[in-house]
């Protein structure tokens, strides 16, 4: 990814939980504002997604952010490799 930009965070689990939650409700609100206007009527529902996150990057930002916490939190539930 060009110019990409790395964000180094560290949180209390809880904190991390509570935040990925509002990331979700956030990104399902901002789909949900956009899935039927008229600018992607004629996009199919197959495609729609993917047009309407590369249209509103901050609700890109947010899906990229929960698959990163949500990995965080898997790795952190499972745990230091043997």
């Amino acid at each position: 990814m060009q110019n990409a930009v790395e964000v180094p965070l560290q949180m209390p689990r809880p904190v991390a939980e509570a935040l990925l939650e509002s990331l979700r409700e956030q990104l399902r609100q901002g789909m949900q504002l956009h899935w039927y206007a008229d600018r992607y009527r004629e996009v199919p529902a197959g495609l729609r997604s993917q047009r309407i996150l590369t249209d509103y990057p901050a609700l890109a930002g947010h899906k990229r952010t929960i698959g990163a916490l949500q990995a965080a939190l898997n790795v952190s539930q499972q745990g230091p490799a043997a």
